[in-house]
């Protein structure tokens, strides 16, 4: 097999992977499982403590209460499956940006970054921040 088939169906199954994470990401969040969406997160941040699961989960609860449901519509991934990031942190990561509408039918568009860990994809975003001035027309 041709090196760069073998690449092409590892760059296809690792999106679908990612692919999938993302949308699960999305469906807890959505059903307000905190602790999954916590599961989630870059286990280095999380054993490192630098992320909690009550204030995460205050935060998501938070963002939640001023957008309601978040609904992928659109979902891009870019791959960097054999780059280095930095000399510290060598794990392949990917940018996924998913423009999403909110339950007043505003859009939106989040930038996030994802790593792959233990073969595994994990997002390295530890929460999310509601405009004060955006939301759900009450």
């Amino acid at each position: 097999m041709s090196r760069s088939l073998q690449s092409s169906r590892l760059d296809s199954s690792e999106r679908r992977a990612l692919h999938n994470r993302v949308q699960a990401f999305y469906a807890h969040l959505n059903r307000e499982h905190w602790d999954q969406c916590f599961a989630m997160i870059d286990p280095q941040l999380t054993q490192q403590g630098k992320v909690k699961l009550a204030a995460y989960a205050q935060r998501l609860a938070e963002f939640k209460a001023v957008y309601g449901l978040v609904r992928p519509w659109f979902t891009r991934l870019s791959l960097h499956l054999g780059a280095k990031t930095n000399r510290r942190d060598s794990q392949p990561f990917a940018y996924v940006y998913v423009i999403w509408q909110d339950a007043s039918h505003a859009f939106h568009m989040f930038r996030e970054r994802w790593v792959k860990a233990d073969g595994a994809w994990f997002t390295r975003v530890v929460g999310l921040v509601a405009n004060p001035h955006a939301g759900v027309e009450k």
